[in-house]
């Protein structure tokens, strides 16, 4: 008896520890079943300055995902946004790459962006007030 007490109670924090990894391993394994996904965006223009107008080669962008599907609702799906920085850029013709903003990290994970890069061409707007 004094055996089987020393066997279930020394060290029973580590004991512990293992069983609550284990246990959130068995369920990333058993319920995280990654599900292939598509969706097409307009691409959107992040951080635009004041007197500029930006004129994008591509109006949208398709985005292929893998979704943990028991996991993901489709308010965090339609979420999802799809854009380029053209942050501190000034005027002329820029290749930049396509982001996808608002991802849930560990839920989703992105596979591939078409196109992943965009031509946008930058020129001053014009002054209104003639």
């Amino acid at each position: 008896m004094r055996r089987l007490e020393v066997f279930l109670f020394r060290d029973w924090q580590y004991k512990l520890i293992s069983l609550l990894m284990g246990t959130i391993l068995w369920f990333f394994v058993t319920l995280g079943e990654r599900v292939p996904m598509s969706i097409e965006r307009s691409i959107e223009v992040y951080n635009k300055e004041q007197g500029y107008e930006y004129k994008l080669e591509r109006k949208r962008a398709r985005v292929r995902l893998k979704v943990m599907e028991r996991f993901v609702t489709e308010n965090m799906i339609e979420a999802i946004g799809v854009g380029v920085n053209v942050k501190g850029i000034k005027e002329g013709e820029y290749t930049l790459r396509v982001e996808v903003k608002d991802i849930p990290k560990f839920l989703i994970t992105i596979e591939r962006i078409e196109p992943e890069f965009v031509k946008v061409k930058v020129i001053k707007a014009p002054k209104g007030g003639n």
